[in-house]
């Protein structure tokens, strides 16, 4: 039975990779394999074979510099940190899915496998059987693609080969022991052990170990002294130390061994780290097995059913998210009978969302800021200088993460609507009222969050030496202001590119968001898609930011010696908002127009 349920996994297996390999006759899925395969050898391909020699005396140049910088041999002779430090993290990982275990079951069936398997005559050890080695596909596949971006962590020995086995038995053996987990935690919950009681064991558990390691750590190891932090190698000697002995030690063991095969530097080593990680992975899957007797079926068919409505929910246009809601929440605000139609698209977007995405929200986000900053600004002198530092950092960094990637996450507008468009073009609306009323709640959601960041580092920014000549307080304040007043318009840029390629393409979109099997979801060509788009859209606002950004260097550069900084920030700040107002003003309009146009019916399906 088991050899039958395996040649299914395997014709299985074999009729994706046919599937989609059909589907390279459509040309928006052949363009952006295209573009996936590229990326794939000019990134990861492409410097294997540089290293297995065809680039001759240039790789040899390159390999004798890269082994004169010391970097490499500082990590190769703290390898057992690195495997200390890897096990503790392991070990975090694997508490974490016993304190905070996920809502789902410990094993995963489709449709099809819930409908056919279970009422047949097998037994729940060959399920088991069937779905531990069905996981072993895509660990499989998974262990190659991190082996080829690992390829390049030559500190850490070994070669492409050690590394594709190392990390095959680290995700066999978290995949194990998440099952294994997820099986337990069932076995409990039928027994009458509440989740509140099995994370009192488990935090119990870890308090206990963590006591009995600093009572070992109190009794015989001393602490650092100044020379143990003097340097890196001192310092990593003492934290191995630490890692390594008492009670602590005796628990990073296993995932040591775990670690062992990937860590290995050479095949001697590898040969002899290999034994005992296989013996982790036979324990785990014993482990399971004698699960045998948890009942899994009625998880696996809720599951199944809840898979399915999703899909069906996508596909049908609606979001999957608000399936589970079955509580009303309050109107994010009050919406009049009359007044821009544009309004009333923001008021049924912001419903979609989460509900913490709102006015209140943010200004209690605000407030907490304000309250906050105090203590980085009136602290001691060094403390709250590398404080500042941190926090301006962090804020600037997170603002740019928001302003470049947010507008991909935010997908409140005419992404989600697309399959009603309809429906929308049958309301008394110009394309372009449609439009904006579907950017609006991105545009604010990003907003706000971008400037929450703007009010954190403004509040941390305070230059020292001659750069506190050039930002004065009034120019800070000027650039704030400035930066605040452009980020709706540089965050509806984004989004019309994004919403403008989901009109021009509908059929790319429809296949990129598709989910399930057999739908179109997944595959190396999906992901050049996705490249392009994202390339695309970077390109366009680079292009549409050119021409502003010109304008505003100009202008301070010639009115600053007149005028000063501040009021030469404010007069660029006016001149870009005319630039941007136009250029989204414009393809607002144009856009809107080719959404008139949009017949779906006429554009190519997965």
């Amino acid at each position: 039975m088991l050899g039958a349920l395996l040649y299914l996994r395997l014709t299985s297996l074999k009729n994706q990779i046919v599937s989609r390999l059909k589907r390279l006759r459509q040309p928006k899925y052949l363009v952006g394999a295209l573009v996936g395969a590229a990326y794939f050898y000019f990134i990861f391909f492409r410097r294997i074979g540089e290293s297995s020699g065809s680039r001759g005396p240039q790789r040899a140049a390159a390999a004798h510099a890269a082994d004169a910088l010391p970097l490499p041999a500082v990590f190769a002779e703290t390898l057992p940190l690195v495997a200390a430090v890897g096990a503790l993290l392991l070990l975090g990982v694997v508490l974490f899915a016993w304190i905070l275990p996920s809502d789902k079951p410990g094993l995963r069936f489709t449709e099809a496998e819930t409908a056919f398997l279970f009422p047949a005559p097998v037994t729940r050890r060959t399920l088991l059987h069937f779905k531990l080695l069905s996981a072993q596909f895509s660990i499989l596949f998974t262990s190659l693609f991190f082996t080829l971006i690992s390829n390049r962590w030559s500190f850490l020995g070994g070669n492409a080969l050690t590394h594709a086995v190392g990390w095959w038995v680290v995700l066999s053996t978290l995949n194990l022991h998440f099952t294994g987990a997820a099986l337990t935690i069932s076995h409990l919950v039928e027994g009458g052990v509440s989740p509140l009681r099995r994370r009192l064991y488990v935090l119990g558990g870890g308090a206990l170990a963590v006591a009995a390691t600093l009572a070992w750590i109190g009794r015989d190891l001393r602490a650092p002294d100044p020379a143990d932090l003097a340097d890196f190698g001192p310092f990593a000697h003492y934290l191995l130390g630490l890692l390594d002995h008492g009670v602590l030690g005796a628990l990073l063991l296993p995932f040591k061994f775990v670690l062992g095969p990937f860590l290995a530097p050479d095949a001697r080593a590898f040969l002899l780290s290999l034994l005992p990680a296989l013996l982790v992975i036979a324990a785990h899957y014993l482990w399971v097995l004698r699960l045998e007797s948890v009942s899994f079926e009625e998880a696996s068919l809720a599951l199944a059913e809840k898979r399915s409505a999703t899909v069906a929910a996508v596909r049908d246009g609606k979001n999957p998210l608000t399936l589970a809601r079955t509580k009303a929440r309050p109107a994010p605000f009050y919406l009049a009978d009359t007044g821009r139609p544009e309004l009333a698209f923001l008021w049924k977007n912001l419903l979609s969302t989460a509900s913490y995405f709102n006015v209140r929200v943010l200004a209690v986000a605000a407030a907490a800021i304000l309250v906050g900053s105090q203590w980085f600004l009136h602290g001691p002198e060094p403390d709250a200088r590398a404080a500042r530092l941190i926090v301006t950092l962090g804020a600037l960094s997170a603002a740019a993460y928001i302003l470049l990637l947010g507008p991909h996450l935010a997908r409140q507008d005419l992404r989600n609507d697309l399959l009603h468009a309809d429906v929308l073009k049958t309301y008394p609306l110009r394309g372009w009222q449609l439009l904006l009323g579907q950017l609006l709640t991105p545009v604010a959601i990003l907003t706000g969050l971008v400037w929450l960041c703007l009010l954190a580092a403004a509040l941390a920014l305070r230059p020292t030496g001659a750069l506190a000549a050039t930002l004065t307080p009034a120019t800070r304040v000027a650039l704030a202001l400035g930066i605040a007043a452009l980020t709706p318009l540089v965050c509806a840029l984004q989004l019309l590119i994004l919403n403008g390629a989901t009109i021009l393409f509908p059929a790319w979109f429809q296949s990129m968001r598709s989910p399930g099997p057999g739908s179109g979801g997944g595959g190396i060509e999906l992901m050049g898609q996705r490249l392009i788009f994202v390339f695309g859209q970077f390109l366009v606002v680079l292009t549409a930011l050119l021409p502003a950004a010109l304008a505003a260097f100009v202008l301070i550069f010639a009115t600053q010696w007149l005028i000063g900084a501040p009021a030469a920030i404010a007069l660029a700040t006016t001149v870009v908002l005319g630039v941007l107002g136009a250029e989204v003003g414009c393809a607002l309009w144009w856009l809107g127009e080719r959404f008139e146009h949009l017949d779906l019916s006429a554009e190519l399906r997965p």
